[in-house]
């Protein structure tokens, strides 16, 4: 056991010097072959999502052809993947359309559209379920481009955009559970008969808050685009609110993939740029077109902003990565491919995108861990300094650390493990320095590996310290 533990803390080290060498990607890989060009269009739902009661399990979702979607699951955080069909047997709704998804109690669960004689519904489905496919949508208009998000309690809760004669508008829905649904009813966010509404996208922040932001085009109006806002809290959805107008369009607003830990990031394309809203910002403007913006955002960390743009003259996918100790930093992913890319989508560290020139297509992963290597502050004054002893550690690490800073412990993926408030320290005249100290525990689901240790001072200084779980 001693031997096997020494081994383990080794491997560790070399993981982390490999780290700290890191410029871009960690790994990147096919998730699967795909024959339409938009196979992980559009970003008002989320394609890629992990399963957090398994480190190395992710689900992603993206269009196979005209008439079917497919699941793909990896067991080995994205090195390798296996897909496999969704549909509607046996119903005369046999096809499959722009699937979003999540992870639920049991598994991933997928929403997409379906089509039969000239009219779209919404599906639910669970790949791992013996439930068929559930129908939830019951209309005469098309109902399309579904979205979905799930809470912690299990509850599911859908948008999609719902096409009436003269307009478009938002429905929502929600179920506690999934087969078969019971389900509180649909609910229209929108209601309006003349104004268009379009491509929603929901999300949950501030701890249970279901968010849920859409397209607005209302051509009376002397600034008739807009992105709409509106959010479920205690059971009670908030007014309707614009966090941006404009008579240039407005287009494509996407949510953060976020369950509840921060407050609302989102991003949308206005004119030709693309706009990231709340968490960190970023985003830079281009001479080409910007679409389809996409953001995940992790506390005041680090943050994955992608977008397509044309500003070369061929489709690219742009990237804007923040670190809070180094800034930020960006790239393009035709820097390392000579083929069409577009479409990205994103959750955490991973983002998935459509590539190439002619069909077969295909659909990649990457696993981005942290936007820049991460170096720990050097020569930092004791007053700023974090000290974390043993370390690597067991059960226990002892955390001093910067008296008035508020500490924060996040996992390599950027979930937050702990958090506490600053303290009032009394401090000595006599005394150059003082420090708050506690430890920490982590319970038995926190698994070995790295972790950040984040203190922030009142006057906004910022420093950082690598520790090491070895259970």
């Amino acid at each position: 056991m001693q031997m096997f533990r020494i081994l383990s803390i080794c491997m560790v080290f070399l993981f982390l010097l490999a780290i700290s060498c890191y410029a871009q990607s960690l790994h990147t890989s096919v998730v699967g072959t795909s024959y339409v060009d938009d196979a992980t269009a559009f970003s008002n739902g989320f394609k890629i999502v992990p399963l957090p009661a398994c480190e190395d399990t992710l689900f992603a979702v993206y269009g196979y052809n005209t008439d079917s979607c497919y699941y793909a699951i990896s067991s080995d955080m994205g090195v390798t993947w296996e897909s496999h069909p969704l549909m509607v047997p046996g119903s005369g709704w046999e096809n499959a359309h722009h699937p979003s998804c999540d992870v639920y109690p049991s598994g991933l669960i997928v929403v997409y559209e379906s089509d039969s004689a000239g009219n779209s519904e919404i599906f639910i489905e669970n790949p791992f379920d013996r439930c068929l496919p559930q129908r939830i949508s019951h209309t005469a208009g098309n109902s399309i481009l579904p979205a979905i998000v799930v809470d912690r309690d299990g509850g599911i809760h859908i948008v999609w955009q719902e096409d009436t004669p003269g307009n478009s508008e938002i429905y929502y829905y929600f179920a506690s559970s999934y087969c078969p649904p019971a389900d509180s009813g649909t609910i229209n966010l929108s209601h309006s008969e003349t104004i268009y509404d379009r491509y929603p996208s929901i999300s949950i922040y501030n701890g249970d808050e279901v968010h849920v932001i859409w397209e607005r085009y209302d051509p009376p109006c002397e600034t008739p685009y807009s992105i709409a806002h509106r959010y479920l809290r205690d059971g009670v959805w908030s007014e309707l609110e614009l966090l941006d107008y404009d008579w240039h369009p407005l287009h494509h607003a996407s949510l953060d993939y976020c369950h509840g830990e921060d407050g609302l990031s989102a991003a949308w394309e206005h004119n030709d740029d693309a706009v990231f809203y709340g968490g960190n910002g970023g985003g830079f403007s281009t001479t080409g077109e910007s679409r389809y913006p996409v953001v995940s955002t992790v506390g005041y960390i680090w943050s994955y902003l992608y977008w397509e743009d044309n500003s070369d003259g061929y489709d690219d996918i742009l990237a804007h990565l923040y670190y809070s100790v180094s800034g930020w930093s960006s790239y393009k992913f035709r820097d390392y491919c000579d083929e069409k890319v577009r479409y990205p989508n994103t959750s955490g560290c991973y983002v998935i995108w459509t590539q190439g020139d002619s069909a077969p297509y295909e659909v990649m992963f990457s696993c981005e861990g942290y936007p820049i290597g991460v170096e720990e502050d050097k020569d930092l004054p004791q007053c700023l300094a974090i000290d974390c002893f043993p370390n690597p550690f067991n059960s226990s690490c002892i955390v001093s650390a910067p008296a008035g800073a508020e500490i924060e412990i996040y996992d390599l993926r950027g979930r937050l493990r702990l958090r506490s408030v600053p303290d009032v320290p009394v401090i000595d005249p006599a005394e150059m320095t003082a420090t708050r100290t506690f430890i920490w525990q982590p319970d038995e689901s926190i698994p070995s590996g790295i972790y950040l240790v984040r203190a922030k001072t009142e006057n906004e200084q910022t420093t950082m310290k690598r520790i090491v779980l070895i259970k």
